[in-house]
């Protein structure tokens, strides 16, 4: 069984125990994204059991990471307005606006990428095994040693049983169940009257939501992948 470091059981717990939901909102020139993000008690337990491995400072480490995140958007040319902020206890709200969704996952990953591509009239997501190292390179820290072993490329067979297994020996008892209810919802509008969805809810004549268990994310067993088009 592998050993954790206190940073690597931070890491996964933050995956293991928040719930994202994000509001995409296309525009003809401009565009935004406002997501709220939901940590679960059990998460802010296990920071305070290892507050003593963190760096000191008057931010606590989910404060860092969500402003982390907001300043490598900020600091690209697709990306502005970026806003982030805790609006309760263990909530947070992260909003920015966007020319296009594809160039700026382009830009913060440094070269060219498949996962997202958005056109006049269509969007089409789709991660998979095979393009998951795109992912690592716009969100650097999935690349991280400490955590990577613990996401898709290294649980390629693992059944959701067999990473539950694990999760509670590194974690605790409370750590699958915390597992299983956390979910990414991505609910979209786009400037249009939809004609075609794949892979997603519509919801609306211009609007779709694109929801999935977080554990299918950790485990990418099958593709996570939607595409729309619309008039």
């Amino acid at each position: 069984m592998r050993k954790l470091l206190p940073l690597s059981i931070l890491l996964i717990t933050l995956l293991s125990s928040c719930t994202v939901t994000e509001n995409l909102e296309f525009g003809s020139t401009s565009s935004t994204s406002n997501t709220d993000i939901h940590v679960q008690q059990f998460f802010v337990d296990v920071l305070e059991d290892y507050s003593e491995f963190m760096p000191s400072g008057s931010q606590s480490i989910m404060d860092s990471a969500v402003a982390t995140f907001a300043d490598q958007v900020e600091a690209t040319d697709q990306g502005y307005d970026t806003l982030s902020i805790r609006t309760g206890e263990n909530e947070y709200v992260l909003s920015f606006s966007f020319t296009d969704l594809a160039l700026l996952a382009q830009e913060m990953g440094g070269q060219e990428q498949t996962i997202i591509r958005q056109e006049e009239g269509s969007l089409s997501f789709d991660c998979n095994i095979d393009n998951y190292t795109q992912l690592e390179r716009i969100v650097p820290f999935l690349a991280d040693p400490s955590i990577s072993v613990y996401l898709a490329q290294y649980n390629i067979g693992y059944s959701e049983q067999d990473y539950m297994d694990m999760i509670m020996f590194a974690i605790g008892e409370e750590a699958p169940e915390a597992l299983r209810t956390s979910r990414i919802t991505v609910n979209v509008t786009v400037p249009g009257t939809i004609t075609s969805i794949t892979g997603a809810e519509q919801t609306g004549s211009d609007s779709f939501t694109f929801s999935f268990p977080l554990i299918d994310f950790l485990l990418l067993a099958q593709p996570l992948a939607f595409s729309v088009q619309w008039v």
